[in-house]
Parts: structure tokens; C-alpha cells; sequence
């Protein structure tokens, strides 16, 4: 399967685990188990895998009660299949993740957008996961972030105070 660009050349589309035949039972199957790590073991992943890997941001959207949409940024990790961010307890996407669990998640594309990550999926607060300020990949990854933004992890871990997990359904790269 590809997928025309607006610049009009051919890119490559993942879908699940990369499956560009007809055969949806293997999609399907992707889909149910776990389609982010299906979809980033492909060879023609590795720049997804670096920027879910380096990057500091990334946006997700999530859709109030009255429809509209709404864009956040987020610093986030993967954690085996899934994705986890932290928020502030009043935000308005929580208040839209509670209203609507449908959300999509992605990556700032290369400048002519040859390379993407767009992930769809359902998020749910999840208070099994460590606060940031206790969770060891989480500091590690941000730690030159929070220096650069003057931010202490102790503070900012109780502003952020609600993990939230997203659990990938559809996932699409090129």
C-alpha cells in the first residue's frame, strides 16, 4: 500500500505490522495484540523508533464534549506498547479524555513530511504508573529538558500528578 503525499510522490504507508496485502486477518490480528510495537519492527521504522526514542514533545488531540478538537503539546514515553504522558488534574484534555478515551498522538514530521508518525488509540488514567519525579526512564529522558525549562522534577511531578496511558488501535508512518 503508499500513500500520495501532498507533494505529490509516493511515500510509504504502515499500517498495524505493515501488512500491504489484502489480508486483514493479519491486520486484524495486529490490531488486536499490539500494533505500535508490530508497526515499529519494521526496517523501513527506524525513524520513527529514534524520534518516539529522542524526541521531547509530541501532540496529542483529544475532542471535548461539544466536538471540537483540541491539540496539546506533551512530553511523553513509550512503554512496551503503549504511550504515557503525564497532566495536570483540571486540564481541558482531561476533561475530553474522560468525556471521549478516543485520541490521536503525533510526531513533528521531517520538513517535507517524507517521514511521519501518526498514532490512534484510546487513553485512560492509569495510577499504576510511577510519578515522574520516581520513575527512572522518565527522568533520564527528561532531565536536560527540565534544566533548560528551569523546571524541578519534585514540582512539576505535582503539577503533572495524573499518568495517563495511551493504548495505540491504528498506527500509520512513512
Amino acid at each position: 500500500m503508499s500513500l500520495r503525499c501532498w507533494h505529490d510522490r509516493p511515500a510509504a504507508l504502515t499500517l498495524y505490522d505493515g501488512v500491504t496485502s489484502p489480508d486483514r486477518s493479519k491486520m486484524e490480528t495486529a490490531m488486536s495484540d499490539d500494533p505500535l510495537t508490530a508497526a515499529l519492527q519494521r526496517p523501513d521504522a527506524a525513524w520513527a523508533r529514534q524520534h518516539l526514542d529522542q524526541d521531547i514533545v509530541a501532540w496529542i488531540t483529544t475532542m471535548a464534549p461539544d466536538g471540537r478538537v483540541q491539540s496539546s503539546p506533551i512530553s511523553f514515553l513509550v512503554e512496551g506498547g503503549d504511550l504515557i504522558f503525564y497532566s495536570q488534574p483540571g486540564a481541558p484534555k482531561v476533561r475530553n479524555i474522560e468525556h471521549s478515551s478516543r485520541v490521536a498522538f503525533h510526531l513533528q514530521s521531517d520538513p517535507y513530511a517524507d517521514h511521519w508518525l501518526s498514532i490512534e488509540g484510546t487513553a485512560r488514567v492509569d495510577r499504576t504508573i510511577p510519578a515522574m519525579d520516581r520513575y527512572e526512564r522518565y527522568l533520564a529522558k527528561y532531565a536536560e529538558p527540565h534544566a533548560h525549562w528551569g523546571l524541578d522534577f519534585t514540582d512539576t511531578a505535582q503539577d503533572f500528578s495524573l499518568p495517563i496511558r495511551i493504548r495505540p488501535t491504528r498506527v500509520r508512518l512513512a
